[in-house]
């Protein structure tokens, strides 16, 4: 397996830095994220540090780990440890040839961007916190004014993604609670993600607009083979390696993984540990986010064994409101 030090540059407008490989290279023509093969005996970050050196002339003076990902080309693997740098001195300018870039979000997704590099620009647009609502009371008829003061509570913490979550509760009463959330969702610029059978929520989804749906992982046969709406987001959660690939094989964008440390929502599972956690990472080709007895102070941790982020309720839902 080939290790490659990718670095994230990124400017005040939202744009972000790509280069074209060069003629006569692997994929020659494509563009990719400045970086490059971590040598033996070498450290990811001395690596990062040394490439972008060599390739656009500029001194990291501050990063952090983003995210870690694997690819399988035909006859080589690589994996990508993936760092955001935070600060850096000096002008990028293509001192080995290389065409350079600043590229807009949206234009990431039409460029042709190497095979390797797209789950990354899914990774650019996932936030680093994702917060799971907890199941409201099954009086699917009146749902209790404390639980929506807590979801507007949460809201008003800034978050960008939220994943509706009430397995307990029939297709109707669901529909009914997402149409609310939705909107409250909407009218404060947060991503919801509805959660379910993706015959049940997909359809649910485009209806409501919502940015997409999180599958559990008993459902991910159930989603392969399915026309995902363009632009839908589409999550899964996964607690082992099979479960992963089922993810990867359903075309999954990102998933959740866990539990990481001992959970009072998933005592029947033993936990992964962090070391677990970043083994499985490695394993796969999309964004992963660490979920199961952790909260938003764990994001350092996480980021240190290639999640892109944490995910979780009971750290990450407001219980103040009613209280």
């Amino acid at each position: 397996m080939i290790r490659v030090a990718v670095g994230i540059l990124q400017r005040g407008d939202g744009r972000t830095l790509l280069m074209q490989r060069l003629p006569g290279t692997f994929r020659e023509g494509q563009w990719e994220f400045p970086g490059g093969k971590i040598e033996a005996g070498e450290n990811s970050r001395s690596a990062l540090e040394r490439e972008l050196h060599e390739e656009l002339g500029i001194d990291v003076g501050g990063a952090r780990r983003r995210i870690t990902l694997r690819h399988a080309y035909a006859g080589k693997t690589v994996l990508l440890e993936v760092w955001q740098v935070t600060h850096f001195t000096g002008q990028p300018r293509n001192i080995e040839g290389h065409e350079l870039r600043w590229v807009e979000p949206a234009e990431m997704r039409r460029i042709g961007m190497l095979d390797a590099d797209r789950p990354i620009v899914t990774s650019l647009e996932l936030p680093a916190t994702y917060v799971i609502t907890p199941s409201p009371p099954t009086d699917e008829k009146n749902v209790p004014a404390q639980w929506l003061d807590q979801l507007e509570q949460t809201l008003d913490l800034g978050i960008s993604l939220l994943q509706l979550r009430c397995p307990a509760w029939s297709a109707s009463g669901f529909g009914r609670l997402a149409k609310t959330v939705a909107h409250r969702c909407e009218a404060s610029g947060t991503r919801l993600l509805l959660n379910g059978a993706p015959l049940q929520v997909l359809p649910l989804s485009e209806r409501l607009e919502t940015a997409g749906c999180h599958v559990p992982a008993r459902f991910l046969e159930q989603l392969r083979g399915l026309q995902k709406p363009v632009g839908m987001v589409v999550g899964a959660s996964c607690h082992s390696a099979t479960e992963l690939a089922a993810a990867e094989l359903a075309d999954a964008d990102f998933c959740v993984l866990g539990p990481v440390l001992p959970s009072a929502s998933h005592t029947h599972q033993t936990p992964l540990g962090w070391p677990g956690f970043s083994a499985l990472v490695k394993k796969v080709s999309m964004p992963v986010f660490a979920f199961g007895g952790l909260a938003p102070n764990d994001l350092e941790t996480a980021w240190s064994h290639g999640a892109q982020g944490v995910a979780g309720t009971s750290g990450f839902w407001c219980q103040k409101a009613g209280a």
